[in-house]
């Protein structure tokens, strides 16, 4: 983990983080809450995931990253297709997942510090 002044904090907030994106990927279908399509907000679901927690680890734990929001993505699709909820397990689901943690990858990888860190030196002024 990175040196952050807020990192039991940062990491919390990435826990709750996860367990919004469980809840609505879990939840019985419904109206739709987000008016985005479904595999754009996947995508912007696992970006924000990837970046969140690459921004709390050293560049070289990135590709842990990357697996383990892959491993949730597939294990959130497993579990629609398990549970009796009215939703069903799709491929392109994990492929627009995938492609949110790519993306999450790259930005974090363009940027030469942690946005975290950034936003803890902005916050000690």
């Amino acid at each position: 983990m990175r040196s952050l002044r807020f990192g039991a904090w940062w990491s919390g907030v990435g826990l709750a983080l996860v367990l919004i994106v469980l809840h609505f990927c879990l939840e019985p279908p419904g109206e739709r809450v987000f008016l985005i399509p479904d595999k754009l907000s996947h995508a912007l679901a696992f970006f924000g995931l990837t970046a969140w927690f690459a921004a709390l680890v050293e560049r070289r734990y990135y590709g842990l990253v990357a697996i383990l929001m892959l491993a949730l993505g597939i294990a959130i699709e497993l579990l629609q297709g398990w549970m009796a909820l009215g939703r069903t397990a799709e491929v392109a689901d994990v492929y627009a997942d995938a492609m949110g943690v790519a993306l999450g990858l790259v930005m974090s990888l363009s940027i030469r510090e942690s946005w975290l860190q950034r936003v803890e030196r902005w916050l000690s002024i």
